[in-house]
Formats: C-alpha cells, structure tokens, sequence
C-alpha cells in the first residue's frame, strides 16, 4: 500500500486565509485538481485527517467534512480502520481539458433544429430592463399604485399560502378566473364563464399554446399586415403559411383575403384598436367575419391588448361578444393595463377545447404565479383594477395629445403623426423619402425609443413610418425629446 502523499498535497496548494473562499473549498478544489491532473493516482491513500489539519494548519473537521464529499462523489473511497483512498477506475484522460491555445481556433460547428433558426430570425423585439420613451407598449410604470398592489401581494402570500405556494391551478387560480369573467362582462360587454378562461403568463404565451394545440403544418393562418410580430411569428414557426392581409378603413380585409388566399386554419385579428394601424374594424366587418369562420371552420385569435384605453366614448364591444358560435379565442393580458412585468393574461376558450388547453399549459408550462393571480383577482374585485384605468386614461389622454402637437409642430416636415381615439400609441409616417429601420436606428442612437412599421409587416407597405408609444413617456420630456427627434430626422433628409 502506498504511503500518505503529504509532500505532494502540501507542494500542490496553499491554504489563503485571507481569500473570500472558505478555507474547506480551497482544498476540496485543490484536492479534486490533483487527483484530475494524476498528481494522486488510483489505491493512493490520503493523510489522515489529523496530520492534513496539522500540515495546513486547519481545523480536523474542515478536513473531515472535505474527504466525506469527496467519497460521496466518487472520487475517494473510505476503509475502515484504514483509512481514505484515492479510487479505482477513475480516467480523466478521456475527460476534454479547458485549453487557452495561442492561436485563434475554429468554432466548433453547432448545428440548431428549423425552428430555433426560425426563432433567431424573428423581428420582435428584444426587451431590455430599461425603456425609454416612445417605446409602444410601456404603461406609466411610475404611476402604478406600487404600496397598494404590495399589500396585495402580501395578503395573497399569508392568507393561503399553502395553497398559493404551490403551482395552482391547471387552469389558473379560479377566483381570478371568476373576477375576469365578471370584468370582460361590464367592460367588453362578453357573456363568459370563468371554466372557459385559461390562465396564461401574458398574451405571448396565449399565442404560443393556440398555436400549439390547433396548427398543424402547412396550415395557413390570415394574418393582418401590418400585424402583431410576435405572433406572426409564432404561427410561423409552428410550420403555419402565415398569408398577410391588408388593412383598409374597416379593418382586415376580408375579401381580398378570400380572393388571395387559401381557407385558412385561424385568422388572427385586433378588431378594437388594429395593430399598430390604430383602426377599428367596423360592425359589418365583424359579422362578416364570424360568418366566414362559421361557414368555414376556421377559428378566430381576437388579440384585444389594449382595449381599455379609448378616448372618445366606452369601449366598443369585443368581438367576442358577437360569437354565438364560438368560434373565437379571446386573448387579453394586464401587461399593458398595469405592468409588464405581472406576466398575467388568459384566454377565453371555446368550451369543447378548455380541457385540451389545461393541459396544453400545464405541458408548456404554468409560468406565471398563484401568489400573483390570487392577488390580481383581489386587487379587480376591490375596485382598483378599474380605478387604475380610469386614471391611466386620462393620463394617456394628455400624453397623447402632448405627442401629437408636439410632432405637429416641431416635426411637420419629417412627419405626418395620425390621430388615434384609443391605445397607447401612434403611427407618424416619414416624409422625404427617411427609411423606418435607419430612421429608427438613428433616433435610438440618440436615446429615443421607437418601432419602425416595417417590422410590423409582411408584405412591405406603400409608405413607411414609425411607431411611437406616448402611453410610457412623461409629459414633461415630450417636447425636448420631440425637438431631439426633429434634429434627428431632419440630419436624414
């Protein structure tokens, strides 16, 4: 039997008392690197715990407590009454050493399935932990009810938790289910029960599961255009033919869509303020539209994302509401209503697919949080969901109208702003002959957020323009930053 290898663990490593790393991972380290690097080889016995302490000057413990973790990996073996080994059978030869070669190498080729190149080829955008104004889609985050909605959050983690600690319902929290079915009732004017809503971590993860459970590929889905990014591409990365279909003063264009295309498998609208056009599809478009799927079996996404935000009388009725054949999957988040990140939406499902889509969720994933629904349900039965409303409305109102006199003024010669009655945002189309995607670079190299309108598309579109959102943007910066803006796009011409 080999005798102990002390000289060679004591010329290995030294202990650093001053280091942030505890002394027992300093020499749990540098006894792993020894026996990896061969320096202690198979059957080689260890020093005892004692004369390993007194050589390096540690506690016995530390050293105990070392070699334990080190037999329970594998990499030691302890014999009683004789004491530890270094074991048997371990080959580090064939384990790929981390090299720092002098020359730059070639990387390794990495091939990735068709739909992670499909999903690396999306336009949607990457969201960053900061925003700045005129970002589409950013709430007044500095004027959310924050105290409040803690407290919230704190009773729904302590009145239950041991039910709200757990991953919840398939479906999502039911009480929240009960308080959104109740709200799309006074607000949307839908007759909804709350066993159809499907409990989801945003409108994004809506799309992904309808995607999921109803496309097959090769299916084609009517998609407006310019339309959602997102899940435009998700449709498309499911395999789906996502065929665009233009916008016109009613909305989607049914009938160019039935000359063009084949009969699509879904059919994916934002009826109550168009994405990003800001149109509202008229009645007769509507019916006209539920009557196609009928007739054709196919089904509906309403994505109604920001619908409670309209400036000029109530909010019209979902369309939705109109479905008496359920052929509508309704999709609606509070990302856009209170915060992003809540990470709380639901869709409303047909009845005979609910069953279907708990499971769907519960495969993909139930990411969003009991402790969060619980508090939400309160929070909109309380009344403050709809108090927060109320107020954000009249503070996008004036942001609004702020955003689009200052444009008028200052940028009148780079941009034609177009007036919206509802939403968060505006589309301003560029004058001169500007490029969006450089105009739009431009203005985020000087600190200004915006989304050129071709991401939004397609098919390219006759005119270009960007996306402005003001919902996001206090009303104090709007002029300065519209006055940057102007010097910005005026330097294009």
């Amino acid at each position: 039997m080999s005798k102990s290898p002390s000289g060679a663990l004591l010329a290995g490593f030294n202990v650093e008392r001053e280091s942030k790393v505890p002394i027992y991972r300093q020499l749990d380290a540098s006894l792993r690197r020894l026996i990896m690097d061969g320096t202690l080889t198979a059957g080689q016995k260890l020093p005892s715990t004692r004369d390993l302490a007194n050589d390096l000057g540690v506690s016995r413990i530390t050293v105990k407590s070392v070699y334990e973790q080190l037999v329970s990996e594998g990499f030691a073996r302890a014999q009683a009454g004789a004491g530890t080994f270094i074991s048997d059978g371990l080959d580090f030869e064939a384990t790929p050493k981390i090299r720092h070669p002098r020359h730059k190498i070639k990387p390794p080729k990495i091939e990735i399935s068709e739909r992670a190149r499909a999903i690396m080829a999306t336009k949607a955008s990457v969201r960053h932990g900061e925003t700045d104004p005129f970002r589409p889609g950013v709430p007044a985050l500095d004027l959310f009810p924050v105290k409040v909605w803690s407290k919230y959050l704190l009773d729904a983690a302590t009145s239950d938790a041991r039910h709200n600690m757990s991953y919840g319902e398939v479906q999502g929290n039911p009480a929240l289910r009960q308080s959104i079915a109740k709200h799309l009732n006074d607000a949307r004017g839908m007759q909804v029960d709350p066993d159809q809503i499907v409990i989801t971590s945003g409108a994004q993860q809506a799309f992904v599961l309808i995607a999921f459970v109803l496309l097959n590929k090769g299916d084609t889905v009517w998609y407006e255009n310019p339309g959602h990014i997102a899940g435009r591409d998700v449709m498309k990365i499911m395999g789906a033919k996502v065929a665009p279909v233009p916008i016109d003063e009613e909305g989607m264009d049914l009938q160019h869509a039935i000359k063009t295309h084949p009969t699509p498998a879904i059919i994916f609208t934002t009826p109550s303020h168009q994405q990003p056009l800001g149109t509202t599809m008229s009645l007769v478009r509507r019916l006209s539209l539920l009557n196609y799927a009928q007739e054709n079996n196919a089904w509906i996404i309403e994505d109604d994302y920001d619908s409670e935000f309209r400036y000029r009388g109530r909010p019209l009725p979902a369309l939705s509401a109109l479905d008496s054949e359920r052929r509508v999957f309704y999709v609606g988040t509070f990302s856009k209503s209170m915060f992003s990140a809540i990470r709380t939406g639901y869709i409303v499902v047909p009845p005979a697919l609910v069953d279907t889509f708990a499971k769907a969720r519960n495969l993909l994933g139930q990411s969003s949080s009991a402790i969060v629904e619980q508090a939400l349900s309160q929070f909109i039965d309380d009344g403050r969901f709809v108090e927060h409303i109320r107020k954000m409305r009249r503070v996008y109102r004036e942001r609004r109208d702020i955003l689009f006199d200052c444009l008028t003024q200052d940028c009148a010669d780079t941009l034609d702003p177009q007036p919206t009655d509802a939403g968060m945002h505006m589309v301003a189309w560029l004058k001169n002959g500007i490029d969006d995607q450089i105009a739009h670079q431009a203005l985020l190299e000087a600190g200004i957020e915006t989304l050129p309108l071709s991401v939004y598309c397609i098919d390219p579109l006759d005119r270009k323009g960007i996306v402005l959102g003001f919902s996001g943007a206090p009303e104090h910066r709007i002029p300065r930053l519209v006055q940057r803006m102007s010097q910005v796009l005026r330097s294009l011409v």
